[in-house]
């Protein structure tokens, strides 16, 4: 069962939509707010045990990210998200709707992202703002290139797919509650 717990520090509770899928082995604690139809997958740990951490709708986290921010601070990751495997997020900063963080990329200290865009594989972000529909890659992280395809931003078009998969996995754990106890 997943670990959904208060701050020891500041006694704030996660507030979860009932529609949410939480892998098993989620560890959720503090003043952390996530929104309807997110998928929070296998190993995620999002501590809001000394700051406020704000996932919006439709927002997929991705197995063994961690999710964290400084001491009175926020961190806010926007609506139709896609927050890849292996990512860090340490707030203070903003992720704007439909943006795609790649594969093991870092999104530190007071940076922000703005909507649509796209993170490539490994960057590291860090104390920059970054203007819509940017492509961003390396260490540190720059601009390479501007997305001007046109229609929804790649983050949303993923996010439709895994709020779909996340209730197909949310329906199987609720119906094989064993599982858990394997």
């Amino acid at each position: 069962m997943p670990l959904i717990m208060p701050s020891p520090l500041t006694g704030k509770k996660p507030q979860i939509h009932d529609s949410v899928y939480l892998a098993p082995n989620v560890v959720i604690i503090g003043d952390v707010q996530i929104e309807e139809g997110c998928n929070i997958w296998f190993g995620v740990l999002i501590r809001g045990d000394v700051g406020t951490i704000k996932i919006g709708k439709n927002t997929s986290i991705q197995d063994n990210t961690t999710i964290h921010t400084a001491k009175g601070t926020t961190t806010i990751i926007g609506e139709n998200c896609i927050i890849s495997h292996h990512c860090m997020i340490h707030g203070p900063t903003e992720i704007s709707y439909g943006c795609l963080v790649g594969i093991a990329s870092r999104v530190l200290q007071n940076s922000k992202l703005g909507e649509g865009c796209i993170v490539g594989e490994g960057a590291l972000l860090r104390n920059k703002e970054i203007p819509p529909n940017s492509y961003i890659v390396g260490i540190p992280a720059e601009k390479k290139s501007d997305l001007t395809e046109p229609g929804k931003p790649l983050g949303a078009v993923y996010a439709d797919m895994y709020v779909e998969n996340g209730q197909i996995y949310k329906e199987f754990f609720e119906k094989n509650l064993n599982y858990y106890k394997l």
